[in-house]
């Protein structure tokens, strides 16, 4: 894969833009109850491609960094790797704008599992309830505000011109 230096500037502008939203709203970004309005930017991820992937676990990692469980949380960047790719590669490979919904759907279970089983551990807390309430809040932020923001920013041809790759 060759990497443009478009591709690097979207990739650096979609992570600092991440962890900037998920550090300054903090109180709702970290903990057992948490909505991290940054994971609505998942849903753009299938416009932006693969920079939009590598965007979206950089900000991660970097946001994680900042997690008030300590270090622990930055294992979590690996399943929002790999679940921000098959949101865009579902995507690609279907063309059809309700595989976004599926895939945030998808997304926010394996993080509920993932973010919610290391809460549990980290704070012994009821594991089944803590990953339903990691889950909730991340479908909430990633379907209810993500697919709003993808249907707005694929009909927006300022984004497509300049954003989609």
């Amino acid at each position: 894969m060759k990497i443009r230096s478009k591709d690097l500037a979207l990739i650096s502008i979609y992570a600092a833009l991440y962890a900037a939203l998920v550090v300054v709203l903090g109180g709702f970004s970290y903990g057992p109850i948490q909505v991290r309005i940054a994971d609505s930017m998942l849903a753009a991820v299938p416009l932006l491609g693969l920079p939009g992937v590598l965007g979206h676990t950089l900000g991660v990692f970097i946001a994680n960094m900042f997690s008030t469980v300590g270090l622990i949380d930055l294992l979590n960047t690996i399943p929002s790797f790999a679940m921000s790719f098959v949101v865009y590669y579902v995507y690609k490979r279907t063309k059809n704008d309700f595989t976004v919904i599926g895939t945030c759907i998808a997304y926010s279970a394996v993080l509920g599992v993932t973010v919610g089983w290391m809460l549990s551990y980290v704070y012994s807390l009821p594991l089944f309830l803590t990953m339903a309430y990691v889950a909730i809040g991340n479908g909430i932020a990633s379907v209810l505000i993500g697919w709003p923001l993808f249907k707005m920013l694929k009909k927006n041809s300022v984004f497509q011109k300049w954003f989609t790759t």
